[in-house]
């Protein structure tokens, strides 16, 4: 059709709605099918909703896989599955995209002679794979992912046809190696532990960051804070302290904060458990293991020597010691992968025997009996092996499936060198990546939303995927790949392959269970097995304690810290994650290196200017981010940057191919292991100086200074437990919150005033939300260069906040003294997104009435009427109003990104304003179900976006009007804690926020410290 712009399109059917519109066709007229016979459970216009799994980690999370005319639209969390349960984090809602990303591999490619790839049939591609199977002789590997246990075993069955006798190796690069052989060590059982922190009381964290990276981060961060929830009658008796060297997402939810030295984790373990062994000898306690055997194991653990190698006070770990002792269900979690040492597995056990001392193997620490169906992900020094091998000629072919090893393996362990040795490299990747480049053909495997499969991620846990999307482009699933090149190879070769698709195969696995069912359900999941009883082995009393080398080469220590957004650099690829802002320091798009004020004041460097970041392995060019959060003798650089192809080349308009994007700090650290063979990650020292370059900072919120505006409010546990002044942030008590009148909020005539109640103590700033908000409501990425302009689109942000008015970082601010030393933590994540104001201040200067006050009390957009004056975004006082500034219609969704949008969402154009909407596409889909049942919208039947994925349940959504609503019981059973942003502003915003409790000033006993 010629093109034609929306005033010519008017008036073309204004004239004649089918003869004119006709004439100003070009291409010949084809007469249109109607929708006669349509499948019996869609219905043009209503979402059908499907049970699926989650691969973007180990985690294996369920989804729910909103459909509109049999394309995903949207992701969400299976309330069923017991891993998440109904939530979603941020790498989980992006996940969408790999299906409809525009650098996706349309078919099979051959690196023809001159080294480009080049397009070949999937009949061609499958004789040539098989003739070049048949001429290795046996000579066959292949590296994959957690692909699940159904095609894991059918990879397996297909690599002992060949007569492989290494066989496959699981590759992932955040292996958690230690957890397993330190549970082998302490108690004899080689099975990863389960960590189950429902109703813990006490948790100290040494370095796992659970809340970003760590095992599930979606369940462990629904687990810790809910057992913290507190109301205006109670307060739960629990608590977190975070070890660890820099205030991390994690730290920055805890109540306190030890920053030792990094690598004596295990040490400060064992001085706490000497002192909790005594206390609770004293107290008459069982303890997990022979009095004796724990004595010896803890004898050199006093608190003064302690103190002496972790730089944490005596009277600290005694204090602590004691109260974890005291605690009913306490927890310790080992370090996670930033602190993963050439010690690791030692001081992971150190961790175990803590656990073990207070009683918390069984209860929050479960080492189950039997084995996951999904194995653990090989070792390192297994990784080095097969690297050994393919260097050596012991490998003729080499297929790749899942993970990036040529990105994530250190350059040390020659895995890019050992590639070139082999003669035929085969990667099924969906997405270019550094591997994949190097690969001679490319056979893309279909995306999860395209792909049968299942996952088994623990015990008692057996999760489908199922595909909701037909492939797009000419890809085939793996596991009919596999089968098809055996039956391409003869009858040898075949016979010792299952008959059928993979599908097929897929169901004769889950031969004893109702599959549909197991379809619908999105799995089969039964009690998680708690094992037996288990106590502390003679064994453990082998294990050498002591602190880790490192590799020297300079006065700082290098932290490689798991982004919590990008995780091990899968997530790179995928816009959604790069513009969502770092939830520490809201740099998006970007490397950063992390330093003290006083390093930074050593360095003679400022906010963004360039350091040179050199070890014995690598150099790398990075700007400094100084912040008041983080050891002096630490630099920490986010893992997950750095990629060198392909990326962005056509999406959001940003890079090119072979244009790198930030660093990969992985560059600088060396090929080392622990002591068990697990991957090490905490080894290397660096040199650091200035370069006298200056880099801008993408960062969305330059100051973590509330200037006294009362936005993220604060109360103490002691203020509400026992009826004393609730202080907000350090301020006088005042009134903070309003009745709402259903005459100004609200039509009287409506039933409806909507609206949130979102509690800052159960936010941990994870920015779940901030992603499923941009995906549910097409809200346009735009890439690097706008947000350093400040024209990030997002609707939803979530602001950090140091204490009431004291900075942590900043440009050219002094941080508060305190967050240097040993103390207590306050941190204040604050969503910030329309308020919906029943005194809204941007309706009023609209000279068009764009936006408008609804019947129910929301702030509506008329799209097609703004005119992009500005007016009501410079009156907001909340500042989250957007203003297209260019058309990003192509630039965010290139073909084929635009079948993902949501059908009852508008594309806004260029210079139209837009904002948060409460998801009102999701109230009218609720109100035409209640007026099709003769009822009112009932309360829960509205899930705005942000609501549905939260993991912790920080937001409440509902009818303010009901008293009995689940989001007016919230804001009145905490009304001690109730108040609205800027209140003095008398805007009558429809979002009350419950202020942050701080722990820090709790009498010692009862689990508090």
């Amino acid at each position: 059709m010629a093109e034609l712009d929306r005033r010519d399109f008017l008036k073309l059917v204004g004239v004649s709605a089918g003869g004119a519109a006709a004439a100003g066709c070009s291409d010949h007229v084809e007469k249109l099918i109607p929708y006669v016979v349509q499948p019996e459970e869609i219905t043009p216009g209503v979402a059908v909703v499907y049970a699926s799994t989650c691969l973007e980690c180990p985690a294996g999370c369920g989804l729910h896989v909103r459909t509109r005319e049999s394309r995903p639209i949207k992701l969400e969390g299976n309330p069923e599955h017991p891993v998440n349960r109904g939530a979603l984090c941020a790498r989980g809602q992006a996940a969408i995209g790999r299906s409809y990303h525009p650098d996706r591999y349309t078919g099979p490619r051959l690196r023809g002679a001159g080294g480009a790839l080049e397009p070949i049939s999937w009949e061609q591609a499958t004789a040539l794979l098989a003739e070049k199977l048949g001429a290795a002789a046996g000579r066959v590997r292949a590296i994959s992912g957690a692909i699940g246990p159904t095609l894991g075993s059918l990879f397996d069955r297909f690599l002992a046809a060949q007569g492989s006798s290494g066989g496959r190796l699981y590759y992932e690069s955040f292996g958690f190696e230690a957890l397993r052989e330190a549970s082998r060590a302490v108690f004899g059982v080689g099975a990863r532990p389960i960590f189950d922190l429902e109703g813990a009381d006490f948790v100290i964290d040494f370095g796992a960051d659970p809340l970003e990276s760590w095992l599930s981060p979606v369940e462990h961060a629904r687990q810790i804070e809910a057992t913290r929830e507190v109301t205006a009658q109670a307060g739960r008796d629990a608590r977190l302290v975070y070890v660890g060297p820099r205030l991390s997402l994690t730290a920055g939810n805890a109540d306190e904060w030890l920053p030792a030295k990094p690598g004596s984790e295990g040490v400060l373990a064992l001085g706490i458990a000497r002192v909790a062994l005594r206390a609770v000898r004293a107290a008459g306690r069982p303890v997990g293991g022979d009095p004796a055997l724990l004595e010896g194991i803890l004898a050199g653990f006093d608190a003064e020597s302690v103190a002496s190698r972790t730089g944490v006070p005596a009277e600290t770990i005694e204090r602590i010691g004691r109260a974890f002792a005291q605690a009913k269900r306490p927890a310790a979690l080992p370090p996670g992968v930033a602190l993963t040492s050439r010690r690791a597995t030692a001081t992971t056990a150190a961790v175990l025997i803590l656990d073990a001392v207070v009683g918390a193997i069984g209860q929050t620490v479960l080492l189950p009996a039997e084995a996951s169906a999904t194995p653990e992900p090989a070792s390192f020094r297994d990784v080095l092996k097969l690297i050994d091998a393919m260097k050596s000629g012991d490998v003729a072919v080499l297929l790749l499936h899942g993970g990036n090893p040529v990105y994530s393996l250190p350059p040390g362990a020659g895995f890019v060198e050992a590639l070139d040795r082999v003669g035929f490299v085969v990667s099924f990747a969906s997405l270019p990546d550094e591997t994949s480049e190097k690969a001679h053909l490319i056979l893309p495997d279909n995306t999860p939303l395209e792909s049968w499969g299942d996952l088994a991620p623990r015990p008692g846990v057996r999760s489908l995927v199922q595909p909701t999307l037909r492939p797009l482009y000419d890809t085939q699933a793996l596991g009919d790949t596999l089968l098809q090149v055996g039956r391409a190879q003869g009858d040898s070769v075949a016979a010792q392959l299952p008959a059928g698709s993979f599908r097929t195969v897929l169901e004769a696995a889950w031969a004893g269970t109702d599959f549909r069912a197991a379809l619908g359900r999105g799995g089969v999941f039964e009690t998680t097995p708690r094992g037996g009883a288990v106590s502390v082995a003679a064994s453990a009393a082998r294990i050498d304690f002591k602190e880790p080398q490192f590799e020297d080469g300079g006065p700082y220590l290098v932290v490689p810290v798991p982004s919590a957004l990008l995780y091990d650099g899968r997530g790179a690829n995928l816009s959604w994650l790069q513009e969502t802002p770092d939830p520490v320091t809201k740099v998006a798009w970007q490397s950063w290196a992390e330093i003290s004020h006083e390093a930074a004041k050593a360095l003679g460097v400022g906010h963004g200017d360039v350091l040179a970041v050199e070890t014995g392995f690598g150099r790398v060019e990075v700007p400094a981010f100084p912040r008041g959060g983080i050891r002096d003798d630490v630099i920490a650089i986010a893992i997950g940057q750095g990629h060198q192809v392909g990326l962005y080349a056509s999406h959001a308009a940003e890079g090119r191919a072979g244009e790198a994007r930030g660093v990969n700090v992985i560059s600088l650290l060396p090929p080392l292991t622990d002591e068990t063979g697990g991957r090490a990650w905490l080894t290397a020292r660096a040199t650091v100086s200035a370069t006298g370059k200056h880099a801008r900072m993408a960062q969305l919120q330059h100051t973590d200074n509330q200037r006294g505006r009362q936005l993220a409010e604060a109360v103490t546990l002691a203020s509400l437990t026992h009826g004393e002044d609730a202080a907000h942030g350090g301020h006088a008590s005042h009134e903070i919150r309003r009745p709402y009148d259903p005459v100004n909020d609200s039509t009287p005539e409506s039933p409806y005033r909507w609206g949130m109640a979102i509690d800052l103590d159960r936010c941990t700033g994870c920015s779940a939300c901030m992603v499923a908000c941009s995906i549910e409501n097409n809200v346009p990425q735009v890439g690097e260069d706008l947000v350093l302009r400040g024209r990030s689109m997002s609707w939803l942000r979530i602001e950090r906040y140091v204490g009431a008015g004291e900075p942590e970082w900043g440009t050219g601010r002094k941080r508060p003294e305190d967050h240097e030393k040993l103390g207590l933590v306050d941190v204040r994540n604050l969503p910030m997104l329309c308020q919906q104001c029943g005194a809204a201040p941007c309706e009023p200067v609209c000279p068009v009435l764009a936006t408008y006050h609804t019947p129910e009390g929301l702030n509506g957009m008329i799209y097609n009427r703004c005119i992009g004056t500005r007016y009501c975004s410079n009156n907001c006082p909340y500042k989250v109003r957007r203003f297209n500034y260019f058309d990003y219609q192509i630039e965010s969704w290139p073909e084929p990104m635009r079948l993902m949008l949501n059908p009852d969402v508008s594309v806004r154009g260029q210079g139209v304003m837009e904002k948060c909407t409460f998801c009102v596409q999701r109230i009218e889909t609720a109100r035409q179900g209640a007026k099709n049942a003769g009822s009112q919208i009932a309360d829960g039947a509205v899930t705005p976006a942000c609501v549905q994925t939260c993991p912790t349940h920080a937001i409440e959504f509902g009818n303010l009007k009901d008293p009995k609503s689940a989001v007016s019981r919230r804001a009145e059973e905490n009304g001690a804690r109730a108040y609205h942003a800027l209140h003095m502003l008398n805007t009558r915003p429809g979002i009350s926020y419950l202020a942050k409790v701080n722990r820090g000033d709790e009498p010692e006993g009862g689990g508090h410290v």
